[in-house]
Parts: C-alpha cells; sequence; structure tokens
C-alpha cells in the first residue's frame, strides 16, 4: 500500500473514533443534565410532575438527534 494511502485511512479511522466518543460525550453529558433537573425538581415538585418533566426532556432530546440524523442524511 502506498504511504499516502495509509494516511487517508489512518486519518478516516482517527476521525470515525473522535465521532464515537464525541457521541459518548453526548450522552454522558444529556444524562447528567436529566440527574441534575431531577436533583434539583425533587426538592421543588413531587415526584410524577418530576417524572412528566422528565420524560418530555427525554422526548425532546429524542426528536432532536431523530431531526439531526435526517438532516445528515438528506
Amino acid at each position: 500500500m502506498s504511504k499516502i494511502r495509509e494516511m487517508i485511512i489512518n486519518a478516516e479511522k482517527h476521525e470515525q473514533e473522535k465521532q464515537k466518543e464525541f457521541n459518548i460525550a453526548k450522552v454522558l453529558i444529556s444524562f447528567a443534565i436529566y440527574l441534575i433537573a431531577a436533583g434539583t425538581l425533587m426538592d421543588y415538585v413531587s415526584i410524577p410532575v418530576m417524572l412528566k418533566t422528565i420524560g418530555f426532556m427525554l422526548t425532546g432530546h429524542a426528536f432532536f438527534f431523530l431531526w439531526k440524523s435526517s438532516i445528515k442524511e438528506s
């Protein structure tokens, strides 16, 4: 294999690893935000209201990621 081809393959692998790490970071940050929101809501509202609020947050986040993935495919 030529040196340039090896460099291109290595760059693609590096980009894939970077994207994978970015996706993991998004999940962890989202999870942290939900935990912080749950802790805050537990101080001020009842459990059912807290669960509904977090459910709406998760649903909104899921729709956002679906929207972003449909834009990338287009």
